[in-house]
């Protein structure tokens, strides 16, 4: 069972980030199936350090592009990166600590931000690049 299921409206039309948010989509989806389907807590803790690792891979890169394009936008979408690091460190915490519900919180959280951030935040990097001279993405 998938949480999120990647389709059209998730493409933004930049190869190597639109295959970085199928990535993320995945780890969520595995970190979901895990939840259901497996009381594997060591399994569950190994895929939620893959997305946090994926995660600030995808991050660096998208911000570094964000930064070569000279996007207006880039410290407010930073901030969102780090809020979002945040989060998901005091997730895992509470996941280390064994805190009733945490499972459920972090496929919450995480189906949530992805979607928003994809969708909203990262939309608005493709319509400035839409309106500049950096098509080539």
């Amino acid at each position: 069972m998938h949480v999120i299921e990647w389709d059209h409206t998730y493409e933004l039309g930049i190869q190597p980030i639109d295959e970085h948010h199928r990535k993320l989509i995945e780890l969520l989806n595995n970190s979901y199936d895990l939840l259901l389907y497996s009381a594997d807590k060591a399994g569950m803790k190994t895929i939620l350090q893959e997305l946090t690792d994926y995660t600030d891979y995808h991050f660096g890169a998208e911000e570094h592009l964000m930064n070569e394009v000279s996007y207006k936008g880039l410290m407010p979408h930073i901030d969102k990166h780090n809020d979002f690091k945040n989060q998901i460190a005091d997730l895992m915490q509470d996941y280390l600590s064994r805190s009733p519900n945490v499972n459920t919180d972090i496929i919450l959280f995480l189906s949530a931000w992805l979607k928003k951030h994809i969708l909203k935040d990262d939309r608005k990097f493709t319509v400035y690049l839409s309106k500049s001279k950096y098509l080539r993405y």
